[in-house]
């Protein structure tokens, strides 16, 4: 299968923008083969990548700042049997230390783990102080099967660009 791109946005996250791509990806699931499931799958890791990125990202105030250094990204791409979904956004430094250990630790965790995780968080019923259960990072790794990819590139003393990699398969059901 050749690889193709699905999907390549860079730009202001709101939930209009969710919405666009959400219509942009449906518009291909037919020219592009995608099975039902999988599309599934791709549109639900899509979303939660997306409201990450529009609750979690760090924009200075008060400073002059390069307004392209604070671009939010997200492309998906065909790749062989696998669907390559990468999201980018600015984060302030202060938030990079948790979230390492929380990716960390959900790449450590196997299946059941993951399941016992995301059961215990819908049910403890604390919230973020986003307005969230914590549940985002938790269901890209449930619904993927994969572990997330990801980097920390420093912008300046402040921030640093967070990168996140999600592989959705296309033979999983």
């Amino acid at each position: 299968m050749k690889n193709s791109t699905v999907i390549d946005y860079s730009g202001i996250i709101q939930y209009e923008t969710i919405g666009e791509l959400i219509h942009t990806l449906k518009s291909q699931v037919h020219a592009l083969g995608i099975q039902i499931g999988t599309y599934k799958r791709i549109l639900l890791v899509m979303i939660e990548a997306l409201e990450n990125i529009m609750k979690h990202s760090w924009k200075p105030t008060g400073i002059v700042y390069n307004e392209h250094d604070y671009i939010s990204t997200l492309s998906i791409t065909r790749e062989e049997h696998a669907f390559k979904l990468c999201s980018s956004n600015v984060l302030h430094n202060s938030a990079l230390p948790l979230l390492r250990k929380k990716l960390d630790h959900l790449n450590s965790m196997n299946k059941q783990e993951i399941k016992d995780l995301y059961k215990d968080t819908i049910t403890n019923g604390e919230f973020t102080n986003t307005g969230g259960a914590g549940l985002g990072l938790i269901e890209i790794v449930k619904i993927t099967g994969n572990k997330i990819g990801y980097e920390f590139f420093p912008l300046n003393e402040a921030c640093s660009r967070f990168t996140l990699y999600a592989t959705i398969d296309e033979s999983r059901s």
